[in-house]
């Protein structure tokens, strides 16, 4: 009996340092960063949608969230990607823009080493490009209706 009782003992310092460690090295979300969220998901819904519609706007809101922020938080290339994404005619060019937009919205979330298991990288391998996703169904911005449901979900935050 009292190996049984050592031996519970000592698992649960074991699953309490573990826990501890756990939640030591994840973290929330960055208000500045939960900020950009809501533009920056519906632009990856209306890419999906093949439309253009909610873009311009969109970009804009999510670059005056980006700029208020003030220096340092954000990649300083940030605001310049979502004026092209702002002024895009075309879907493809929409896309690109969305594309460096992404890529540095996922590197902020690995950098904060952010977990609140709410977003969702997503990898479509034929257009090379990863996105963030509030749902595990893959909704492909890249290439939209004629592969809406092209990638996996590769990581989550």
């Amino acid at each position: 009996m009292r190996g049984s009782r050592a031996s519970h003992r000592i698992l649960v310092v074991v699953w309490t340092v573990a826990a501890w460690a756990s939640a030591a090295v994840a973290a929330p979300l960055p208000a500045d960063l939960d900020s950009v969220m809501p533009p920056y998901l519906a632009m990856g819904k209306a890419l999906a949608d093949d439309s253009l519609k909610e873009i311009s706007s969109q970009a804009t809101a999510m670059k005056g969230l980006v700029e208020r922020a003030g220096s340092g938080f954000f990649p300083k290339e940030l605001p310049q990607d979502l004026v092209r994404l702002s002024k895009a005619n075309d879907l493809d060019a929409a896309r690109l823009a969305y594309k460096d937009v992404s890529d540095r919205l996922i590197a902020l979330f690995r950098e904060h080493k952010v977990q609140t298991g709410r977003y969702f990288v997503c990898t479509c391998p034929m257009a090379q490009a990863s996105w963030i996703q509030a749902d595990k169904e893959i909704k492909n911005p890249y290439y939209g209706s004629a592969m809406l449901l092209c990638g996996d979900v590769t990581e989550t935050f």
